[in-house]
């Protein structure tokens, strides 16, 4: 890529963490990216990396997902340089803002994760957050990986019940 067009594609990507709002994994923005500007998948990840590196955006990781949010600085720089990126590229960017918002949100608002403690026994965390605000996180101890593999597979589907099985007893 020659300069002008990382710089471009770079804003873009800042741009793009800002239109969503919300905490993205790295599914989301390579599936926009890959998708609508036919990215190569190790030119975005070098890409990711290099913005994580600058500060411009800031990288949290769990065992199913890495998530990345806008930092002050990225914010920063797309007060002063969002001129620069193609308006419709802009446009692009906020109508799937628009359009997918939502569907995100709810994939990264429910976090499943597990990990090794000893023999026979794994801990598995679950939480419902909303913006970046932890509103239930659940910790289970199980005695093997598959349990907690198969409790964090079921979490997406099973959260919003669990969740308000919760506060109807507890209020």
């Amino acid at each position: 890529m020659k300069t002008a067009e990382l710089a471009g594609t770079k804003l873009s990507m800042l741009f793009f963490a800002q239109a969503m709002g919300i905490p993205l994994t790295n599914e989301h923005i390579t599936e926009f990216f890959i998708k609508t500007y036919f990215l190569n998948y190790f030119d975005l990840q070098q890409l990711l990396v290099e913005l994580v590196e600058s500060q411009h955006l800031a990288h949290m990781e769990g065992r199913q997902s890495h998530y990345y949010t806008l930092t002050d600085k990225g914010r920063e720089a797309l007060d002063f340089f969002q001129n620069r990126i193609q308006p419709h590229i802009r446009q692009d960017i906020l109508n799937y803002a628009n359009n997918n918002r939502d569907r995100l949100r709810n994939e990264s608002q429910l976090t499943a994760d597990y990990r090794r403690l000893g023999n026979h026994e794994y801990e598995v965390t679950l939480r419902v957050m909303e913006s970046n605000m932890i509103l239930m996180e659940l910790k289970i101890n199980v005695i093997n990986a598959a349990q907690a593999k198969t409790i964090c597979f079921n979490w997406k589907s099973k959260a919003p019940e669990v969740y308000k099985k919760v506060m109807e007893s507890l209020i």
